[in-house]
């Protein structure tokens, strides 16, 4: 029988278990410093087989899993990883950030490597089907080639919640950040997850290695849902995911030779799609994928997005200088971040 085991049973975790539900014949083990969460699991969820612990090494060492999801807060992934891979786990789910530093992200995906572990990381927009389907239309040149992008959010927590946008502009792109230029925006906001966390906004341009430009803007003096604009040569893509909607908009055949001095040519074509973004959904794809030994997305997508967000701290902290990526100053590659 297959077991999957759990680590932490905060929300993200909770998912996993529900994403479960529908899968026959499996075991689950989970374990949680909080005894509370492992009882509220018992009286909400229908699992046949539980096991629980209140320390992780307990249930590394007696159980024999066959997938672990590593779902605690950032700053105790790569320790977690490291245990994991002490007992021998095969194939390991990690929650995004990846780690809280470089130093640790890349050795978490060069000891997988090394080691024939399965990684991946939650960054589930990656196999969403309707983004998936989105990334073909750019591909295609639905809008023309893309030369800019805009995308702005609320509420701060970069590392917590920008990774997984700057991760899914480089899959709509399929391409990678070359160089930033950040600024860091830390109105003192206290972090929703609990005070020994820091994870300030910020605002960036990005540059990709295409030439395409992106306005990235996660701040912590406004309170607004993402949005995400996608400027193509001759059309704009814009993507809502609170309203679960994307709209595509461009000119018309006809009008696409038309110079981009005549910018009040309309956009007649316009086309709008659905976005189930199901979370639920996303994690039980991902098991599956991850039990018949087949990884959804490289780690280093992973690892890439969180350099993006680190090398905006290193820009702020620098007078908002040009940062070329990959980031190379060992001070900034070891340093230890508190996002979640």
């Amino acid at each position: 029988m297959t077991t999957i085991g759990i680590i932490g049973l905060g929300p993200m975790g909770q998912r996993y278990v529900e994403a479960l539900q529908t899968f026959p014949q499996y075991k689950l083990a989970v374990t949680d410093v909080r005894t509370a969460a492992i009882e509220k699991v018992r009286d909400t969820y229908s699992v046949k087989e539980l096991a629980s612990y209140t320390t992780h090494v307990d249930m590394l060492k007696n159980e024999n899993i066959d997938l672990l999801i590593i779902a605690s807060n950032g700053p105790s992934h790569y320790s977690l990883f490291i245990d994991a891979l002490r007992y021998g786990i095969p194939r390991i789910i990690c929650e995004k950030p990846i780690a809280t530093s470089l130093e640790e992200a890349r050795k978490m995906i060069d000891l997988a490597s090394a080691k024939d572990v399965l990684l991946s990381v939650n960054h589930g927009r990656r196999w969403a089907d309707d983004y998936v389907l989105l990334r073909e239309k750019i591909k295609n040149e639905v809008i023309g080639s893309v030369e800019s992008i805009m995308f702005s959010m609320g509420g701060g927590q970069m590392g917590c919640n920008g990774t997984h946008f700057i991760d899914l502009v480089s899959f709509l792109l399929d391409d990678k950040i070359e160089q930033l230029c950040g600024f860091l925006n830390d109105e003192g906001v206290p972090n929703p997850r609990g005070a020994q966390f820091k994870d300030p906004g910020g605002y960036a341009i990005l540059h990709f290695r295409s030439g395409t430009r992106m306005f990235f803007e996660l701040t912590e003096d406004t309170g607004i849902p993402p949005l995400l604009v996608i400027n193509g040569r001759y059309g704009r893509i814009t993507v809502n995911e609170l309203q679960r909607v994307y709209i595509i908009e461009a000119r018309t055949v006809a009008d696409r030779s038309l110079p981009v001095t005549r910018y009040g040519t309309p956009l007649l074509e316009k086309e709008i799609y659905t976005i189930k973004l199901d979370m639920i959904e996303l994690c039980r794809e991902l098991i599956t994928s991850m039990l018949r030994d087949q990884v959804p997305a490289d780690p280093q997508h992973a690892a890439d997005a969180l350099e993006a967000i680190i090398g905006i701290h290193y820009s702020s902290e620098r007078e908002n200088r040009l940062v070329k990526l990959p980031i190379t100053d060992r001070e900034y590659v070891e340093k230890r971040f508190l996002f979640t």
